[in-house]
């Protein structure tokens, strides 16, 4: 008797160590944790991938994706192409934003003022919402204002600012944070560390597709 209660409890060990290891192992599910894009954008070339992220600065949860998002970037592969693009959706305020960062990365000054802004917006209570309100604090932050004008009547931006609506479209994208893979794959609508997750996952789906290619 007590030999069949031991071997039902190393029986009952062994599930448990397997349902374990799987719950350790996350498995996403698309149209669910993420989306494939038809028709396919071009990606990263040869055996590197492209990862975008979407946002737009006022977005509550673009702001607390940023930690997970930077962690996430400390650490990620030499294969990997990150790049940002400001949602351009149609409210004045968010292009204003969209346009002021690219504005500001022709100037070589984005990625210091990148989180200054965020921080601005959702700890400081400063939507930013006008373009007077947007240059008032980037003056207060040591920004040249003229120079910043003059980017911002720039071709370049503009330029930039009307491709990044046209992948927004490309890419299905409508709500941020959003981050796309490779042209392939987009996923949205998550908390910070499942969203930075899933992006790995389908990271791995890509490189696993290059490979086999």
């Amino acid at each position: 008797m007590k030999k069949n209660i031991f071997s039902l409890s190393m029986l009952l060990f062994s599930v448990l160590v397997v349902a374990s290891a799987h719950s350790a192992d996350p498995h996403f599910e698309e149209d669910l944790h993420y989306f494939s894009i038809f028709p396919e954008q071009p990606g990263a070339e040869g055996d590197r991938v492209q990862v975008v992220e979407f946002f737009w600065y006022a977005c509550p949860h673009c702001y607390t994706l940023e930690p997970h998002l930077n962690k996430w970037l400390e650490k990620k592969p030499e294969n990997i192409e990150f790049m940002r693009i400001p949602a351009m959706f149609n409210r004045a305020s968010v292009i204003m934003h969209a346009e002021t960062y690219y504005a500001l990365k022709l100037m070589g000054i984005a990625e210091k003022l990148h989180e200054t802004i965020f921080s601005a917006i959702h700890d400081d209570k400063n939507r930013l919402n006008t373009q007077s309100e947007m240059e008032e604090f980037l003056e207060e932050n040591g920004v040249d204002i003229e120079a910043y004008r003059k980017a911002m009547k720039s071709f370049a931006v503009q330029v930039q600012a009307k491709r990044a609506a046209v992948l927004a479209e490309r890419f299905d994208v409508g709500g941020v944070p959003a981050i796309v893979v490779d042209g392939k794959f987009r996923t949205s609508g998550l908390e910070g560390n499942t969203l930075m997750q899933v992006t790995d996952y389908l990271i791995d789906m890509v490189v696993s597709e290059k490979s086999a290619k």
